[in-house]
């Protein structure tokens, strides 16, 4: 009978990551590689994809999921690492109780004669288990250790023999983690968890890790790849998917910081009567228009949504959400270096502009020349009846909520200056 959580797994799947997960799911569980890496750039759906993996394999495996970059402040990354698998090995089997017991003694002696920070270089190198030239060698502190560490590496090999499934540790966020940490992360599950059917899956930003192991030594990228090669046996990539379902992906995240000004009507987009049903939709298609337009890649519509995200986060509770020019103004920021966002604030008509003019913004040409939302008023006040107008824009509205002191000119100026948050954005690193 299929298991009930699997069921669960992927049901708002807009990236098509199902079969991908499915097939990832059967080499899992019949393989004997050790450690596997699942890389994607920032944003690229790794986190997502993890969870609904482990909601795939059910009770196929004992699943662990392990945040990395939420227990950086430890010394060495090899105690959250055992809490997290013993505990949930505690879980599943109740009988196992005296096996476990004795894997935690064993690893407690362990970390008490060691710090484990390994190839980090001698100036971080802590080792407790100082040798003795005084000791014969059979007895030393070294020797030791390294029964220590065996015997630890064949206890867990019993505990997962008699689970009698593959125990899978998904280690998210490792490139988050300060460098060294995540360097002795990756030295921790070589030395110490090298064991048959205990698999590791890392969901990482390769280059991320890339630039922690070259801050951490020094080296160049060709040595880089080969230092993370010791480490992961099988690199899988996500693939990129197409703009729209990454547009759709990412505004899930965005559209509730959207929707706060929707409530609170401090939205407006100029008299939408199209024929898309939902604002989530009508806010789509226009990224969308405007992206492809500017031939956005897939790391240039994260870097957007970051941007959406922080401008939607410094507008205070006295700032409209004007939906259209915030959507191309932002792109245009992150186009040819700014200058055509600059250029259209200007008035300064290029082939770019023309075409948002035209085509993405015609409602909105020469808006902050103009004040087109101005006229919008204008016209609404010189209706007989505006009622039905405004069923189609929320012009009206707006401008008596949040002009009606200063009238037309106070929406005037504030129109003028409203590319002046979407700017400030720029001085962000994204």
């Amino acid at each position: 009978m299929q298991n009930i959580v699997t069921t669960e797994a992927f049901i708002d799947d807009k990236l098509d990551r199902l079969s991908l997960a499915q097939n990832f799911k059967t080499i899992l569980l019949n393989t004997d590689a050790n450690v596997f890496s699942i890389s994607a750039s920032w944003g690229g759906g790794k986190t997502y994809f993890v969870e609904n993996l482990i909601k795939l394999l059910g009770e196929d495996s004992i699943n662990i999921l392990y945040n990395a970059w939420e227990t950086d402040f430890y010394d060495s990354p090899l105690i959250p690492l055992l809490v997290e698998m013993l505990s949930k090995i505690e879980q599943n089997k109740d009988e196992l109780e005296q096996e476990i017991s004795k894997c935690k003694t064993i690893a407690s002696n362990i970390v008490g004669k060691t710090s484990f920070q390994f190839g980090v270089g001698t100036e971080f190198v802590n080792f407790s288990a100082i040798f003795d030239p005084s000791k014969k060698l059979i007895d030393s502190k070294y020797i030791e250790l390294k029964n220590k560490i065996l015997e630890f590496k064949k206890e867990l090999s019993n505990i997962q023999h008699k689970l009698g499934k593959k125990v899978i540790i998904f280690v998210d966020e490792l490139d988050r983690c300060h460098p060294i940490y995540a360097i002795k992360t990756l030295e921790i599950i070589k030395h110490f968890f090298g064991i048959p059917n205990v698999i590791f899956v890392l969901a990482i930003d390769k280059k991320q890790i890339e630039n922690s192991v070259r801050t951490v030594f020094g080296i160049n990228i060709d040595e880089t790849d080969g230092y993370l090669r010791k480490f992961i046996d099988v690199e899988f990539v996500l693939p990129v998917p197409n703009l729209k379902k990454l547009i759709d992906f990412h505004m899930d995240n965005t559209m509730g910081k959207i929707e706060k000004f929707i409530k609170d009507k401090k939205y407006y987009m100029y008299r939408s009567t199209s024929s898309i049903p939902t604002e989530k939709e009508k806010i789509s298609n226009l990224i969308e228009k405007t992206l492809c337009f500017l031939m956005f890649k897939p790391r240039d519509v994260e870097k957007y949504f970051i941007r959406l995200s922080l401008t939607l986060d410094i507008l205070s509770k006295n700032d409209i959400l004007f939906i259209e020019p915030f959507v191309v103004l932002n792109a245009l920021c992150l186009f040819k270096g700014g200058s055509e966002f600059r250029n259209y604030c200007g008035g300064e008509e290029t082939g770019i502009t023309k075409y948002i003019n035209t085509k993405i913004l015609k409602h909105w040409e020469n808006f902050f020349n103009n004040d087109e939302f101005v006229k919008t008023v204008r016209r609404a006040r010189q209706m007989d009846s505006y009622s039905q107008y405004t069923k189609e824009d929320n012009a009206y509205e707006i401008f008596y909520n949040f002009f009606s002191t200063g009238g037309e000119a106070e929406a005037t100026k504030y129109l003028n200056q409203y590319p002046s948050n979407i700017e400030f954005i720029n001085n962000f690193n994204i």
